[in-house]
């Protein structure tokens, strides 16, 4: 496969009908008891046939390959022997999350080499995972890539997080400025020890997690797999049209949706305006906002002009404003809107007096 083909197959895998981009919630079941799973509707066991069976609206159905939970979005189940996982698919996430396109390193055939797979039987490794708060579990490494690289010989653990799939969690001296601090993604073929494979750099990828933090808890690297060199090759970060985010997030807060809102901000992100409070968490945002909304009739957020620059957007725009008593006024603003991983992590909203 070339370069070209690599990309289109990486694009399809994201943003295809049943791609990465349209996960927006993952769970596993197992046992007799109801339980529920975050994202998902109902309750979820497994009765003693080993049927995996929902419970939604005091009805309860037995679930076998794929549901229709209306509005675009579609289960999907898997499993054997009383264990099942479960995946939720959305058709219509992509385009909430304004994701466009993968940024990578201009292909570079000079980060292609010859690696070679080498045993590391029964050994398991201690592996962080992106869980909040992290949490860390053993996982199985089987082999190890060695590889060199100007010289010098490098060992990097493979993992398998699943049966047959083989990847190495690397991190290298571009973490943290032109790529992600939590490293990057190569996969490997299932070979047996002693076979030799190509190495390419142009093809490591950006981890899941970018895509959806909350839903993919991926692995972080293991101990040793740090490359003290610049790795200039390969996905560098996901490339989203911030400036229609920012026209979405502002039209869910017209239409008070406070819910669709939020869930387009971090968790953590942070809210300041320029009325001298300081700093606000965008849970107190919100809820302040919904507070202080009875008396308006209707809200509308007209922008006047949006700059946009990697991970950033600076906006005016007038906000025209009538209340039950048929007031109407407008208040001129601007705003900053910083994101990371699609996500809204800081707002910083400057109005003036009404007029």
């Amino acid at each position: 496969m070339n370069h070209e083909e690599f990309r289109e197959t990486r694009w399809a895998e994201i943003a295809g009908p049943h791609g990465k981009g349209t996960v927006v919630a993952r769970g596993k079941v197992s046992g007799p008891e109801p339980r529920t799973l975050p994202g998902f509707p109902g309750h979820w066991h497994v009765d003693e046939s080993g049927t995996l069976q929902h419970t939604n609206d005091g009805l309860t159905t037995e679930v076998t390959g794929s549901l229709d939970l209306g509005e675009g979005r579609t289960l999907f189940a898997g499993g054997a022997d009383g264990f099942y996982g479960l995946v939720i698919m959305d058709a219509h996430a992509l385009e909430r999350s304004g994701l466009s396109g993968i940024d990578t390193f201009p292909h570079n055939p000079a980060w292609v080499f010859e690696g070679e797979i080498r045993a590391a039987p029964n050994r398991h490794l201690d592996i962080e995972h992106l869980t909040t708060p992290r949490h860390v579990e053993p996982v199985l490494a089987p082999v190890d890539l060695v590889v060199t690289i100007n010289g010098t010989e490098h060992v990097l653990a493979v993992i398998e997080t699943m049966p047959g799939q083989r990847l190495v969690v690397f991190t290298d001296e571009t973490n943290g400025t032109e790529t992600p601090d939590i490293g990057r993604w190569l996969n490997l073929p299932l070979v047996e020890p002693g076979t030799k494979v190509t190495v390419d750099f142009n093809q490591a990828t950006l981890s899941h997690h970018h895509l959806a933090p909350a839903v993919f808890t991926c692995p972080l690297s293991p101990p040793g797999n740090h490359l003290p060199i610049r790795v200039e090759a390969g996905e560098r970060a996901l490339m989203y049209d911030l400036k229609d985010k920012v026209t979405t997030y502002l039209r869910h807060l017209e239409n008070r949706d406070w819910e669709a809102a939020q869930a387009m901000c971090a968790e953590n992100a942070t809210v300041w305006h320029n009325d001298g409070k300081g700093d606000s968490s965008i849970q107190e945002n919100i809820a302040s906002m919904k507070a202080q909304i009875d008396p308006i009739e209707s809200m509308r957020y007209e922008i006047v002009r949006q700059f946009e620059q990697p991970g950033e957007v600076l906006q005016q725009h007038v906000v025209n404003v009538v209340t039950k008593d048929g007031g109407v006024f407008q208040v001129d603003a601007a705003a900053y809107y910083r994101f990371e991983n699609g996500l809204i992590t800081r707002m910083e909203a400057y109005a003036g007096a009404p007029s």
